[in-house]
């Protein structure tokens, strides 16, 4: 399963931002369009949990639905 995530400057709304050198869990995110620190690279990891989770959940209960809704073999 594909999943795609976006995040967001809460700002400006851009997804344009740029990951810290080092990647350390406290090292900030700041988005490209209009400098704005997004947060840090643990709440950007958090985050993308998050939303792959959320896809994830939604990807499983539409085809839970789909199976359900087949025909029964006989």
């Amino acid at each position: 399963m594909d999943v795609s995530i976006e995040v967001h400057c809460a700002t400006c709304g851009s997804a344009n931002y740029s990951l810290p050198s080092g990647l350390k869990p406290e090292s900030p995110i700041s988005c490209n369009d209009c400098g704005r620190v997004m947060g840090t690279m643990a709440a950007l990891h958090d985050e993308i949990l998050d939303q792959v989770a959320a896809h994830s959940a939604e990807a499983l209960r539409r085809d839970l639905g789909r199976i359900e809704g087949a025909p029964k073999p006989s």
